[in-house]
């Protein structure tokens, strides 16, 4: 592999960044020690652009070390990772400057997560829908992989989340231990039966309500969370629904009661419901994927409680941590959809 220079000057003392000879040295074999690229990780978060810049050196290889590359800047760029403020930006020009050589055409033209970040540095929308074409290509989606997103633009900062991204991003080994996840349903119009007759075949297993069960609903336009439990403090069956908009219609509501029936559920079904979409515009599957992140931390297992507390909590963060949340959490979902799809 040939250091390739990108945006700073490329003399060896600027590229060893962070590491020591030895390992700058190593950038040059095949196989990279991982404390080498664990060091660059932790280097490019405090913000050492010689750092980031041997990373997308190393994103450019098309083996292991390349891919773990390219998660480490995703991750950085994405907020997955712990870094300093700026970093994603100074990740997006490096990574369009590799976009614009010549050099690296070859590389960058299948859908990565390099490609996306590129993506996202673009202001023209026309080269934005370009690349948007390219990664929903029939070619370059497996054909037991989820579909290819329905969206003219996969960086808009209120599209809304598919079926495919909700599922990929609740799929998660941590959450599997604690919840049965069920693809996400849509229950508006002639599909409001699918939910109950889900509920009757998850009933019929002798598992049933062992775990907690997950179940994102479309209703219309619009994502919510509901959720099946065996309450232990009362031996009963208990449910909820988060919404992260206004009150649902009443008909919606009726259609969620009747489905809850079928799973022995006697009492009257909480709903978590207000606004806290303001500054998350189409942000509804985002909230399902955080409310279900907020249940798997909460120690207390009292699950209206925990989702309350969040609705509240995030109504009262600064407008600016408001939109840090719908850009962090746009991105990851892309990250988590995108492994899902090339894993």
């Amino acid at each position: 592999m040939a250091i390739q220079p990108t945006v700073h000057s490329p003399t060896n003392a600027h590229y060893s960044g962070s590491l020591t000879t030895q390992q700058f040295y190593g950038l040059f074999d095949k196989d990279i020690p991982q404390e080498t690229l664990d060091s660059l990780a932790k280097s490019s978060g405090e913000g050492n652009l010689n750092s980031i810049d041997l990373l997308h050196n190393l994103a450019l290889r098309q083996d292991s070390v390349g891919k773990q590359a390219q998660n480490i800047l995703f991750d950085l760029f994405s907020g997955k990772l712990p870094a300093k403020k700026g970093v994603d930006k100074e990740i997006q020009e490096t990574s369009k400057v590799l976009y614009q050589s010549a050099h690296h055409q070859a590389v960058l033209s299948k859908p990565s997560k390099l490609l996306y970040i590129i993506g996202s540095a673009l202001n023209n929308i026309a080269d934005k829908l370009s690349l948007t074409r390219l990664f929903m290509e029939p070619d370059n989606i497996k054909p037991a992989a989820p579909k290819p997103l329905a969206e003219s633009n996969l960086w808009c900062d209120n599209r809304m989340q598919q079926s495919d991204e909700l599922y990929s991003n609740l799929i998660s080994d941590d959450y599997l231990a604690l919840f049965s996840v069920n693809y996400p349903l849509d229950i508006s119009e002639d599909n409001a039966a699918l939910l109950k007759t889900t509920i009757e075949e998850i009933k019929r297993q002798s598992n049933f309500l062992n775990k907690p069960e997950i179940f994102p609903i479309n209703t219309g336009a619009h994502w919510v969370l509901f959720m099946l439990y065996h309450d232990v403090t009362d031996n009963k069956v208990k449910s909820f629904v988060f919404n992260s908009y206004h009150q649902l219609p009443s008909e919606i509501k009726q259609t969620i009661t009747e489905c809850a029936k079928e799973a022995g559920i006697q009492s009257d079904i909480e709903y978590i419901e207000g606004n806290i979409q303001e500054n998350v515009p189409n942000g509804c599957g985002l909230f399902v994927i955080e409310a279900v992140k907020q249940l798997a931390e909460t120690t207390t297992k009292n699950y209206v409680e925990t989702l309350k507390n969040f609705k509240n909590n995030f109504l009262a963060l600064p407008l600016a941590e408001q939109q840090q949340f719908n850009q962090s959490s746009r991105r990851q979902l892309y990250g988590n959809y995108h492994d899902t799809l090339y894993p």
